[in-house]
């Protein structure tokens, strides 16, 4: 898979075990260079005031040299892989300090562990949120058992626009989603909703020979777009699948999702053309908080961050990290 050159993995305090490899296999694939970070948090100001061990911020920066020498460690444990690599430490918070990595260093994929843990078993935590809201490139968010290749990959489109955004991030979706498919010999599933805005509200005020008459030439558009969407490589593949049903868009994709076992996602996270910063598509709101797969989340081209490129407070020493 040739995608991405920048590749950034965030090996926190979280378990590297999973994004580490997959993250440097990538790499190795690519021939991309690979950044390790960690962000520490601000030390909350009531336990500032309890210590006369340092100021809050010279214990900040302790925790962050700690942080940077493990990810230093870590680097080195992958020496062999030859693969160019960096190590940044920053402090602040986590979400916001990732993505201004991200555009300060303009990578083209976020890897990270889903870090959630409520007693629901939900996936994804605050951080993969906030992270999905306003990271400018794809972010992949990896399931924590997730071993070796995906057998059962879902890529979520929309049909119900027409507007060139969608379609262009359509394009994206699916050729990402069908790489990783050959990649790892996995089964690819399309799945599409389409339904008529407030239908049920339209039948009852223009009746059912209206509505049926309107259904039918948006089924037939829906149905033009995809054999539009759908060409070579696509259409004459035969681990290709394509789900086409009627209903909401997040019911049907959750409904897929759990019909084929799907271990991996491939989604867009915006929806509306326009749309800066913080809000995440209506469906993918509804689908996220479910999932039991991994998450490949995709932007739109010309989506606008909130976080804005500034100078990070980034921890280094004198120890210069060698090219791997």
């Amino acid at each position: 898979m040739r995608a991405f050159q920048k590749i950034l993995v965030y090996a926190g305090t979280e378990q590297h075990e999973t994004t580490v490899p997959a993250a440097i296999e990538l790499a190795v694939e690519n021939k991309a260079r690979l950044t390790l970070m960690d962000v520490v948090k601000p030390i909350p100001k009531a336990l500032g005031m309890m210590t006369d061990v340092a100021k809050p911020e010279e214990l900040e920066r302790l925790v962050a040299a700690d942080r940077r020498r493990r990810l230093l460690e870590i680097a080195e444990s992958f020496s062999n892989a030859n693969v160019p690599m960096d190590v940044v430490v920053a402090i602040g918070d986590p979400a916001t300090e990732i993505t201004r990595q991200v555009i300060n260093d303009e990578h083209d994929l976020v890897i990270k562990m889903a870090d959630g843990s409520s007693p629901a078993n939900r996936l994804f935590g605050s951080i993969a949120r906030s992270i999905l809201r306003i990271c400018p490139c794809p972010v992949w968010l990896l399931k924590p058992q997730a071993h070796g290749d995906f057998d059962q990959v879902l890529a979520a489109i929309d049909v119900n626009s027409e507007d060139q955004q969608h379609v262009d991030l359509n394009r994206k979706i699916l050729e990402l989603a069908y790489t990783i498919a050959q990649r790892d010999k996995a089964q690819l599933h399309v799945v599409a909703a389409w339904q008529l805005w407030m239908e049920d509200s339209i039948r009852r005020h223009a009746g059912d020979e209206a509505v049926d008459s309107i259904r039918k030439d948006h089924q037939a558009k829906v149905h033009s777009a995809l054999d539009e969407l759908l060409q070579t490589p696509y259409a004459e593949a035969d681990d290709v699948h394509l789900h086409l049903r009627h209903g909401s868009p997040a019911a049907v994709i959750r409904s897929v999702a759990d019909e084929v076992q799907a271990d991996l996602m491939v989604m867009g996270t915006v929806c509306r053309t326009g749309v800066a910063g913080f809000l995440i598509g209506n469906t993918a709101e509804t689908v996220i908080p479910d999932l039991t797969c991994s998450l490949l989340a995709l932007k739109p081209d010309g989506f606008v961050s909130p976080v804005e490129a500034s100078h990070t407070l980034l921890i280094e020493d004198d120890e210069p990290l060698p090219l791997l």
